[in-house]
């Protein structure tokens, strides 16, 4: 299999139009449908706006968004650019989840992504999107298809039989 590897960087809310046109041209290039595109597009905007708003705004410098391509799909991992963005609390964000500032956000990108992965310190959010499977579900669909075009045209053959 051949290595997709990508990355671009985003500072700030003003820059996530970055981010949507990285993720565009991805989807563009792996055949993505407008739905699952849809899925990664939000769940990875969500992510970048949960980092961007536990960051420190002063000495903020933006994010890292590095895109994979693995066995399992696509693997999105946002991380911040300087480690020293972070606040001064080692598990900020884990605290923010936990008193349910951010719970709307991290639930989204949880119903979203298939595998979602925030490290310890808070520090990166990894997103993993199963695309193998969209395949598998295209497939089954195409040989459902395939069986009822054959009953169709063997039972109009039985009929002109008759």
């Amino acid at each position: 299999m051949k290595r997709d590897y990508r990355e671009i960087s985003v500072k700030g809310k003003k820059e996530l139009y970055k981010l949507e046109r990285f993720i565009e041209e991805i989807c563009d290039f792996h055949n993505i449908n407008n739905e699952y595109f849809g899925n990664i597009l939000l769940a990875s905007t969500e992510a970048a706006n949960i980092l961007i708003s536990v960051s420190n705004k002063e000495t903020a410098t933006g994010l890292a968004v590095t895109f994979e391509k693995t066995m399992k799909g696509f693997t999105f991992k946002l991380k911040f650019l300087e480690q020293s963005i972070l606040i001064e609390q080692e598990n900020y964000l884990e605290q923010e989840i936990r008193k349910h500032k951010l719970a709307k956000e991290i639930y989204i990108v949880k119903a979203l992504a298939d595998e979602v992965t925030i490290s310890v310190k808070g520090e990166s959010i990894t997103l993993t999107f199963y695309v193998s499977s969209m395949n598998y579900e295209k497939s089954l669909q195409r040989i459902n298809r395939l069986k009822e075009y054959w009953v169709q045209k063997t039972s109009t053959v039985n009929k002109s039989d008759e």
